[in-house]
């Protein structure tokens, strides 16, 4: 084992025990160690460690610090595959409107995550339909957030909304970005309360063709699609339990989808029914 993987396995056994013990003066110490001498073939394991650092930081919401770990990380990999980064990067900004202290300025925090994933060539993501979603699903969300006149998104305009083959909605290792950030596409046309939309992103995810093809209503179609995307990919019900938490602070940000998980909140179906109509 070269001399920086026993340092890489090292500090991640350190990191573990200080996260475990919520240590955060250690914790501190343990980020500032400097980094140590590794080879040019060593890049990507020097990369994940300044991602772990900058994961870390988010946590104090010491956010220069983490911007310069991503930033030495970016400069560390493949830029084909720098969309990862980009996309872990914007969204732990996002994850800060978790914290108490900073969601008094929920703008300011989609600023940032919109600042980091507009960073990401779309173009160069175009022969990766899921890397595409899960990028554009994030960039739409921050943008409508920012927005002063509530439209749709333009990076919806070129994408494939075919339906996800059965074969990668069952398969738990691929395209998980794409099911971590979908949702926020569906926060998108509850917002703008877009019901073709809404319906074409549900067929896309869908696998009950019977439903989704049938007379039930567009809430019947979109409560059981849900339901089924939840069941089957944990990182699409991490993703809404995240923004349905988040919701009392997205109020003046996203005034109906507040409102919406409100009505989902209190079981009012007749409520729910403002926002569809078919």
């Amino acid at each position: 084992m070269a001399n920086f993987e026993i340092y890489l396995k090292d500090f991640s056994e350190r990191y573990a025990d200080l996260l475990a013990k919520q240590d955060s003066n250690n914790m501190h110490l343990l980020l500032k160690e400097p980094i140590p001498e590794f080879d040019s073939s060593e890049g990507r394991m020097v990369a994940s460690l300044h991602q772990q650092k900058a994961r870390a930081y988010a946590l104090f919401a010491e956010n220069s610090e983490m911007d310069r770990h991503f930033e030495a990380a970016v400069n560390l990999i493949d830029q084909v595959e720098a969309w990862k980064l980009y996309l872990d990067w914007a969204n732990l900004y996002l994850m800060q409107l978790r914290v108490p202290q900073l969601q008094e300025n929920p703008q300011l925090i989609f600023e940032n995550a919109l600042r980091i994933i507009k960073r990401v060539s779309l173009v160069k993501l175009k022969k990766d339909r899921y890397a595409l979603w899960a990028v554009s699903s994030f960039q739409a969300f921050c943008e409508l957030a920012v927005s002063t006149h509530k439209s749709l998104p333009s990076v919806f305009e070129t994408l494939d909304f075919s339906p996800i083959p059965l074969s990668l909605i069952n398969n738990h290792q691929k395209i998980k970005e794409f099911y971590a950030h979908f949702f926020k596409s569906i926060a998108v046309a509850i917002e703008l309360r877009d019901e073709v939309l809404l319906l074409k992103l549900l067929k896309m995810i869908s696998i009950d063709d019977a439903l989704i093809m049938g007379e039930a209503t567009l809430l019947n179609k979109f409560q059981q699609t849900l339901n089924d995307s939840m069941d089957m990919r944990p990182e699409f019900a991490a993703e809404f339990s995240f923004i349905y938490a988040a919701a009392p602070v997205l109020i003046s940000q996203f005034p109906n989808l507040n409102l919406f998980i409100s009505y989902i909140e209190k079981q009012n179906f007749g409520g729910l029914l403002f926002f569809y109509h078919k």
